[in-house]
């Protein structure tokens, strides 16, 4: 009860500090408080551990973390350092300090490369948002709208707050996906399924948003998203690797996700 309450704290503490911090100019003050939040990320994500313990099968790991820095290069930032929790809840978090924790949970519940693709993207926009340069590191976080829309853990007040930042964060995913070569609808179709399966996501992620979304991708009045010959969806590697994750659950084979391509959407 007390690494929970200790996991409540501070993202609630988190959060305040983001609103008081987005937007600010790096500088000497920023700075030390950047390094502040260094510090208590590095904190939570040990007390997290603690918690809910670390999947460290070094070949499930580096195969998302190479998916990680595929999308990070594509675009032009810096990749999260990736790590995947044994939690039964689902929830992807964004540390202060860098580090993003996936879920064994939502990990299991991806069904094709191109959804984890998308679930990467839109941490991926988090982080890109809460970026800034600075005189004591060449890239180095600062707090900002970090994920934990699925977990218990977040105070019901900040995952009501959500809907912009994820709505934003969403419409970067999709393009960031569309840069890399994966179908670009993946992360409407896994954040859909999220928000329909769990009340928390919903508070956030609204489906009338992503039905929004889809229509402005289709349009392609707001996000420019280049048509392809194909997207990738699904790969070999990911249904090894998904049913690696599965079996070390201990839940079963679920259903078995197919190799695919699917042509870019008529415009």
């Amino acid at each position: 009860m007390r690494r929970r309450n200790l996991l409540v704290a501070g993202l609630a503490f988190l959060a305040v500090l983001a609103d008081s911090t987005r937007g600010q100019i790096s500088g000497p003050q920023t700075a030390a408080q950047i390094r502040k939040e260094f510090v208590l990320g590095q904190r939570l994500a040990e007390d997290l551990e603690r918690k809910d313990g670390r999947f460290d099968d070094p070949v499930i790991v580096g195969y998302v973390q190479g998916i990680e820095n595929r999308l990070a290069g594509a675009i032009g930032v810096n990749a999260a350092e990736v790590r995947i929790s044994r939690s039964s809840d689902r929830y992807a978090w964004l540390m202060p300090h860098g580090v993003l924790y996936i879920s064994f949970a939502l990990l299991e519940r991806v069904e094709s490369e191109a959804e984890l693709a998308g679930l990467l993207a839109h941490q991926l926009a988090h982080a890109h948002e809460t970026f800034v340069p600075s005189q004591v590191q060449a890239t180095i976080p600062i707090l900002g709208p970090a994920c934990a829309l699925a977990s218990q853990i977040a105070p019901s007040r900040w995952r009501e707050g959500r809907r912009e930042p994820e709505m934003e964060a969403t419409k970067a995913a999709i393009q960031t996906l569309s840069v890399a070569g994966y179908e670009p609808y993946a992360v409407l179709d896994l954040l859909s399924k999220l928000a329909y399966e769990h009340p928390a996501w919903a508070k956030a992620i609204v489906p009338e948003d992503l039905l929004n979304l889809r229509a402005i991708v289709e349009s392609n009045v707001e996000i420019d998203v280049p048509p392809q010959a194909g997207y990738m969806i699904n790969s070999s590697e990911f249904i090894q690797q998904h049913a690696r994750l599965v079996a070390a659950t201990g839940h079963g084979a679920g259903k078995t996700p197919v190799p695919s391509l699917t042509a870019s959407p008529k415009r």
